[in-house]
């Protein structure tokens, strides 16, 4: 009995103790004058600027070998296509008042543009404006560099289950010469996990994700990304969240 009631008193010593401790860090801190956060502002604009991106479709991209195929020659009808990027569609349209080179793009969430600093440099000293078919070669092979080194990272880590074969000998020792580094890099990162290493994986998800992302990118010459108007547009029948830029 006397020990319970002792238990009881340490019950009640630690309980006031961390009482008068939570309420004077919640004066300090405005309690209890303290509405909270509003989960939505009562601005309209600004309650739209905060969840309009949120409701905007996605660009949707696939790789092989969910990727339409679209055969030209005998040995893609055999072995299929070569991986090809999927950009967000430009629309280009004429206007009187507005001049002969006009665009839209529909507006994704996940749809990106070049830094205005970048565009605009871009267009000065390079004098891409109207034509910009250099930039989007360079998109692309930024695409495949990306998929052939995945590759080389995939043919790495299928070494580590190849025991027979020396990856330190030629010609296998130019995939550990390009991916090892890495490796060794986000080792110490990421732990392993019941015996197995995840640094593998998370650098396929990382190498897909940076693939993906080119398909994203949106090139605005001869305008600058920040011109552009966010706009609703009536497409086949359909009313669509665009981005417009124009004279």
């Amino acid at each position: 009995m006397v020990f319970n009631n002792r238990i009881k008193e340490v019950q009640k010593i630690v309980y006031d103790g961390f009482k008068v401790v939570l309420n004077s860090i919640a004066e300090f801190l405005g309690y209890p004058d303290v509405p909270g956060m509003p989960i939505f502002p009562l601005d309209p604009k600004a309650r739209e600027e905060l969840t309009g991106q949120d409701l905007l479709p996605r660009h949707i991209t696939t790789i092989p070998p969910f990727q339409e195929q679209r055969p030209e020659t005998l040995t893609e009808a055999l072995f299929g296509t070569f991986p090809y990027t999927m950009p967000v569609e430009k629309h280009f349209y004429q206007h009187k008042a507005e001049g002969y080179y006009n665009f839209y793009v529909e507006n994704y969430r996940n749809m990106y543009f070049l830094p205005d600093w970048l565009s605009g440099y871009i267009q000065i000293h390079f004098n891409i404006t109207v034509d910009h078919s250099n930039l989007e070669l360079c998109r692309d092979v930024f695409f495949y560099v990306v998929l052939l080194y995945g590759a080389i990272v995939s043919l790495r880590t299928m070494l580590f289950w190849m025991l027979a074969i020396n990856p330190y000998t030629y010609p296998w020792v130019f995939a550990v010469d390009f991916v090892d580094w890495i490796y060794d890099s986000l080792a110490g990162i990421l732990p392993c996990f019941v015996g197995i290493d995840l640094v593998p994986t998370f650098l396929a998800m990382l190498i897909g994700k940076v693939a993906d992302s080119a398909n994203h990118l949106v090139f605005t010459m001869p305008f600058l990304p920040s011109e552009g108007n966010k706009v609703k547009m009536l497409i086949d029948g359909e009313l669509k969240d665009v981005v417009q830029f124009h004279y």
